[in-house]
């Protein structure tokens, strides 16, 4: 068996590519790598072992030659390991655990040891991330924010707030944010009335457009209540058709756009102000509220923003999971901005 091990381990040095360096710098420290399990912008972590425990951890490795992040990973890992304890417990069980932190006798590595997690399941990502595995949009996301008529009310008002032509014909007809408030309600009345909802009048607009590539029956009803009533909020005075059938395909256009935006829009939002979601990542509170397994690293995020650090890069890659909790836990805090 000992053999076996053996031969395996210079198989990954020899065939997967293991960086020598790499291998060095963590036998270094009396440990042997058993796998890599990926890279990021500034590290690579692998799966290591005590040869004499059989105790497996995560090290990540970080390299000086011409990395920009050398020393802020450096800094801010020795502070996760410093000061974990010292936060409270509804925090801390979202940071991973740092162990040590080493430099090579050359200066030229870093090696983090940290506790080893196991990988999230896409299916809970899917959830709360938009960008990185394409996994914005899924109905499962869909009608969790669906059974919820505030979070599809915050839905149907960021889609009418970013209606170019809406906000053109403020200044025509004298919409106000009062008038935007109503239509909104009046949308949500229809979609909870769980009734079908009418076409549109505008000619091809449910054959042209891309949400009916993917959409669901509530999507469909949704759009359809949305789009009747910014028609009626955009008739001009003395309607032309052929000027009518144009401002009202340009509204249905950005309806359709809005809509796919905001419902594959991410929960975890990837840029913190000081104790706030950024408007342009995170969604609003309701929700947000509907997805409760984030509430834990939302908590953390807004900790640390209150704190003076920013969370700069929270994606899919760098948000894992303790398989006996099931605890969402954030495993890169070398991208975290210290403005302190």
């Amino acid at each position: 068996m000992k053999l076996l091990l053996e031969n395996w381990r210079q198989y990954l040095k020899e065939e997967v590519g293991l960086d020598p360096a790499h291998t060095t710098a963590i036998e270094s420290i009396g440990l042997i790598i058993n796998k890599k399990l990926g890279k990021g912008k500034f590290g690579t972590v692998y799966e290591v072992e005590n040869k004499e425990t059989g105790q497996r951890f995560a090290a990540k490795v970080v390299s000086n030659l011409g990395s920009t992040g050398y020393h802020e990973e450096e800094k801010n890992y020795n502070w996760i390991m410093k000061n974990r304890d010292n936060l409270p417990d509804e925090i801390k069980q979202h940071l991973v655990e740092v162990y040590k932190i080493t430099k090579t006798e050359d200066k030229l590595y870093l090696v983090i040891l940290m506790e080893q997690l196991a990988t999230a399941p896409k299916s809970v990502l899917g959830q709360i991330f938009a960008h990185g595995s394409g996994m914005g949009y899924s109905e499962e996301k869909e009608e969790r924010i669906f059974k919820d008529p505030e979070a599809t009310y915050e839905i149907i008002n960021e889609v009418l707030k970013s209606n170019n032509m809406l906000k053109n014909m403020r200044n025509y007809r004298g919409l106000s944010n009062s008038d935007r408030i109503k239509a909104a309600n009046n949308i949500l009345g229809v979609f909870l009335s769980d009734q079908e909802v009418p076409e549109s009048s505008i000619e091809h607009v449910y054959t042209m457009l891309t949400t009916y590539e993917i959409s669901t029956p509530r999507w469909q009803r949704l759009f359809n209540a949305i789009l009747n009533e910014v028609e009626k909020l955009l008739q001009p005075k003395d309607p032309e058709p052929l000027v009518v059938r144009a401002i009202l395909w340009s509204a249905a256009t950005s309806i359709d756009d809005a809509l796919q935006y905001n419902m594959s829009k991410q929960i975890i939002p990837v840029k913190y102000g000081a104790g706030y979601v950024d408007p342009q990542r995170g969604a609003p509170p309701a929700t947000t509220a509907v997805f409760p397994e984030t509430e834990g690293i939302l908590n953390t995020i807004e900790h640390f923003a209150k704190m003076g650090w920013r969370a700069r890069d929270l994606h899919t890659g760098n948000i894992m999971m303790r398989a006996d909790t099931n605890q969402l836990v954030i495993t890169d805090v070398g991208l975290f901005v210290v403005e302190r």
